[in-house]
């Protein structure tokens, strides 16, 4: 496994008990409790009347938060806090996401490990066990309980435990963008709000005219992701993650539908040229343009921050574009009808194992994250477009998320700033769009554990995306070995990490289980 060596030292340095570099710089105690009391005071900054808590320490302390998210506003967020809670100093420490695990190890060994931090590998985390448990500060604190629903329902950041070992900190919700105009120029009637996957699918092949009249083609779809990853999160409300994985199993005879479905557009000329490819620089006659900007593709499998941080921007008023959200449609119209499981892509965070202030920790990661004062802060940053990134770019259009509360306030804060400008018609797209992704389901490496191993070890290494894309296989083909596979990978996992020489949280009868899997489903698999 990546790191193997790294990894082992981190681990036994954490059972050594080291010292969290954010512990070094206070001289007070931390609060002993264990537990949120609930209990708070307004007090008013700006114009934010916030509900600061009342049992934190009120001695002078010291938390360090590492962290990958957008760097000017964290640091606003920091400024933010030790205004309402003046004893605790915080040290936000931004770190690039291509060199962040490695240089979160590095502080580890070197006894810096910092209080609070942020991470999307959830199986780097937890084989490091560089988080604790904070159950008891989950279950307490009102807050958590006005989340998107998954959250709580799916246990997400407990990792098929009782325990809580993650939050979630940035939440991007998955969304399918539609150009209305192409659709117009097309004479192709707009998809319900309430569509269904195989609506979607028609919508792609009626949007494709490769002999159009103006005489530049017209494709359905312009991709960023690959449809089977949505698949898999819409084909039932059953499903919990990535691959058909319900919270025990795994079901890549569900993804395959996704996989072949994905792939037979692609080899029937639905799907738009990418960037720098020769089939782009035929179409658009540029080797790197970009299908978003051609004002001749249907729709988009775009990631969500895409929106405010290309298409709003000025720099494509000159494009004859009308991108409006559509939420991922579910495979059944049951379940297109309501409120229904979608992918999203979520940044999780927690507080260390060794961190000597776990309840102001927890305060500071929910500042970061999820909670509503936070979220007011936020809001007030991107509203005020003087406060920019390193390059000058309003920190609204850079990479900016959505909140996962549910709290009303908030959300109405939220879509005013976001839809800042738009007619009433395209603010209703929004406010509809996102009350319609409130159930998240996160991409596998985030949230399950040992999906990365079985990526990394198995299901990257077949190819078997080029392989369909090519014609030269049919993903059903794959479906019960990569099933097998990734049982075997998840339930490794399990017993690694939260079995007796981990984190030590299984039942027994939760080990019985992950041995019976690893038994029937090893084979020939090589262990991590």
């Amino acid at each position: 496994m990546k790191k193997k060596f790294l990894s082992a030292m981190l681990a036994l340095s954490m059972v050594l008990g080291l010292t969290a570099c954010g512990s070094n710089g206070g001289s007070g105690k931390g609060s002993e409790a264990t537990t949120v009391s609930g209990e708070t005071e307004a007090v008013e900054i700006n114009g934010i009347t916030y509900n600061k808590a009342t049992d934190l320490t009120t001695d002078e302390i010291e938390l360090t938060y590492f962290h990958f998210d957008q760097d000017e506003t964290v640091q606003y967020l920091a400024d933010r806090f030790m205004e309402l809670y003046p004893n605790i100093k915080v040290n936000a420490v931004y770190e690039n996401v291509a060199t962040y695990n490695d240089t979160l190890l590095t502080l580890v060994n070197n006894q810096q490990t910092p209080d609070v931090v942020m991470f999307s590998d959830a199986d780097f985390a937890l084989s490091n066990m560089l988080v604790r448990d904070i159950s008891g500060y989950w279950d307490s604190d009102p807050e958590t309980q006005n989340l998107a629903d998954t959250v709580n329902d799916c246990g997400l950041g407990c990792y098929e435990t009782s325990a809580r070992y993650a939050v979630p900190v940035k939440f991007f919700p998955g969304v399918m963008y539609v150009d209305l105009n192409v659709l117009e120029a097309l004479n192709v009637e707009a998809p319900s709000r309430n569509w269904t996957w195989d609506e979607m699918i028609q919508l792609i092949k009626d949007c494709t005219v490769l002999d159009s009249p103006d005489g530049m083609a017209y494709y359905g779809c312009g991709y960023y992701n690959r449809l089977d990853s949505y698949y898999g999160i819409a084909a039932a409300q059953t499903i919990k993650g990535e691959f058909g994985f319900d919270g025990t199993d795994f079901d890549l005879g569900i993804w395959a539908v996704g996989e072949q479905q994905f792939s037979d557009l692609k080899l029937g000329g639905y799907i738009a040229p990418t960037t720098e490819t020769q089939e782009m620089e035929d179409w658009m006659g540029d080797w790197e343009a970009w299908c978003g900007a051609s004002g001749h593709v249907a729709l988009f499998t775009e990631a969500f921050w895409t929106y405010q941080g290309t298409w709003a921007t000025e720099a494509f008023d000159q494009y004859d574009l009308d991108i409006v959200p559509y939420v991922v449609p579910a495979v059944s119209e049951e379940d297109a009808a309501t409120d229904h499981h979608t992918i999203a892509t979520i940044d999780f965070g927690g507080v260390t194992t060794s961190c000597q202030y776990p309840r102001e920790a927890y305060e500071l990661l929910k500042f970061m994250s999820f909670g509503v004062d936070g979220w007011k802060t936020r809001i007030e940053a991107y509203n005020d477009e003087s406060i920019t990134n390193a390059s000058g770019l309003a920190l609204k259009y850079d990479v900016m998320p959505a909140p996962i509360t549910k709290n009303e306030e908030v959300w109405d804060a939220y879509i005013d700033m976001y839809c800042a400008g738009m007619d009433d018609t395209h603010k209703d797209y929004w406010k509809e769009y996102f009350a319609s992704c409130m159930q998240p389901i996160p991409y596998g490496w985030t949230s399950i554990a040992g999906y990365w191993n079985y990526c990394n070890e198995y299901f990257n290494s077949i190819g078997i995306h080029d392989l369909c894309d090519k014609g030269e296989a049919q993903a059903a083909d794959y479906a019960v070995e990569a099933t097998e596979k990734a049982n075997y990978f998840h339930a490794t996992a399990m017993l690694k990490y939260f079995g007796p020489s981990g984190y030590n949280v299984l039942s027994d009868e939760e080990i019985a289980l992950y041995e019976g899997m690893v038994a029937e489903d090893g084979g020939s698999s090589t262990e991590q």
